[in-house]
């Protein structure tokens, strides 16, 4: 694998960190995962690939090989294609809960498989990538015990040495036949004779006694129809303290649960409407960060719609300072899912540029937004489209001859090599996404600054968090 392929590695290892907490673990799941896709015993990539398209979701595997636009999957159609033990063993192995395992790997799967596919194609067979066979080795017996659930271990011929730890298939080898001694071929047919002779008295004797029935109809069995799961939904409506609730949800303890929560927050004369049960509903695992929310959502005017991993948000009606403090809130418990409605400084800002502003105007309302990526990479995530929706709309509107520099700045973790080519990559998402919104690609210029030029102190989390930006800047003539 080339080096370029082992900074793509070292993204996603630094991804898979965040979302496990651990640096450590987080490289053991990568090595997890590349383990997954060139197993031996389901046939390698192949078998990895054809697991997906036994789910139904060959078209989503498909386009991490970069045949399509890029899919998402869901923690439950992963569960559905690897299985709860697969991932039962993996959290053990790491030391983690099943649910973080299973949501990081969700995360981190469509990564590893886009990085290692070579012109919309995985590498035949099951032999690791050299440049990623330590990764393989690091994760210590896991690689052995993956017979267990289905998924064997990978191939011999790959093994790894990493930390002193040896990857190898454990297939136990066969024990020598000890030599059987011959009889003589006489012996062998008066045996057979004898015994066809006794099977043919057996039958005439019992043919005698049993009355002549029709043979019974035998019918091919009927397969299970599949059922596909469909998303959890739920919508929450605050008026004046009155809450109105509507929705679907998997069950009837989770929906106990979840009205018992809210007439504890709001009162019980104070919340209306009732939520439907479907055992075809997936479950919701937005579920216990809004019950640990809802002492917060008092204020009249509040609207939440939740609709599987997407959340829509109304907070039209209240303060501007309560809409950036709610908004805010929101983000930070529901990291995972795709926002809209959000507000913020910079939409307040931009909403606020009257006719005839300069560049100088702009580029100050631009700043006061933040561009949220997924960790490690260059992909814009869903809460961040509507700043660049609002942004595009504002940039449109400047006036004639306006050009705006979008920098890319990281802090000064990692490599600096990578975090220049990072920056690099951001800065380019966000113009591309504002020409797909309608600016002309000669207004913009993207560039990427690395760690060079740091607005905070790196030696704190708060100050890396700072440096971690995307900087408008008007470029004058």
């Amino acid at each position: 694998m080339s080096t370029q392929g082992l900074s793509i590695f070292e993204n996603i290892i630094e991804q898979a960190s965040v979302l496990v907490g651990d640096r450590r673990k987080g490289t053991q799941l990568v090595g997890m995962l590349v383990a997954l896709v060139f197993n031996e015993k389901r046939g390698g990539s192949a078998g990895f690939i054809q697991a997906f398209r036994n789910a139904n979701l060959g078209h989503v595997v498909a386009s991490w090989l970069g045949k399509d636009a890029n899919c998402s999957i869901s923690t439950n159609q992963l569960e559905s294609v690897l299985g709860p033990a697969l991932l039962g063993s993996m959290a053990s192995h790491l030391a983690l809960t099943q649910t973080t395992t299973l949501e990081a790997a969700t995360r981190i799967l469509p990564e590893v498989v886009g990085a290692l596919a070579q012109k919309g194609h995985l590498p035949n067979g099951s032999t690791v990538p050299e440049g990623l066979r330590g990764l393989v080795g690091g994760i210590g017996d896991f690689v052995g015990t993956l017979g267990q659930w289905g998924w064997g271990g990978v191939a011999a011929g790959t093994a790894a040495v990493a930390g002193g730890i040896r990857v190898v298939d454990r297939t136990a080898p066969k024990l020598a036949q000890p030599p059987r001694k011959r009889t003589s071929s006489w012996l062998i047919w008066l045996l057979l004779l004898a015994a066809f002779i006794g099977a043919l008295l057996l039958y005439l004797g019992y043919s005698k006694q049993q009355p002549v029935t029709a043979p019974a109809e035998t019918r091919a069995p009927v397969p299970a129809a599949t059922v596909e799961q469909v998303d959890p939904r739920l919508r929450i409506d605050n008026t004046d303290g009155k809450v109105a609730v509507t929705g679907q949800l998997a069950s009837e303890p989770e929906k106990t649960r979840l009205m018992e929560a809210l007439r504890a927050a709001f009162g019980g004369g104070n919340v209306s409407g009732d939520i439907t049960v479907d055992t075809t509903t997936a479950p919701a695992r937005w579920m216990d960060k809004l019950i640990a929310l809802l002492p917060e959502l008092k204020a009249s005017g509040i609207k939440l719609g939740f609709d599987g991993d997407k959340l829509q948000v109304d907070t039209s009606a209240l303060p501007e300072d309560q809409r950036i403090a709610l908004s805010h809130r929101l983000r930070t418990e529901f990291p995972s899912l795709r926002m809209s409605g959000l507000w913020d400084k910079a939409m307040a800002a931009l909403s606020m540029l009257k006719a005839g502003f300069t560049s100088d105007d702009l580029v100050k309302a631009l700043n006061l937004s933040t561009i949220y990526f997924e960790t490690g990479s260059a992909k814009i995530t869903g809460d961040s489209m509507e700043t660049l929706v609002k942004a595009a709309e504002a940039i449109k509107a400047a006036p004639a001859g306006t050009r705006i520099e979008i920098g890319g700045h990281t802090d000064n973790s990692g490599d600096a090599a990578i975090n220049m080519a990072v920056s690099q990559q951001r800065a380019e998402a966000v113009k591309t996404n504002l020409v797909e919104l309608g600016v002309a690609a000669e207004m913009l210029d993207a560039r990427g600054f690395g760690q060079d030029k740091p607005v905070a102190d790196n030696a704190t989390e708060e100050g890396r968090a700072q440096n971690r930006r995307i900087e408008f800047t008007a470029l004058k003539n």
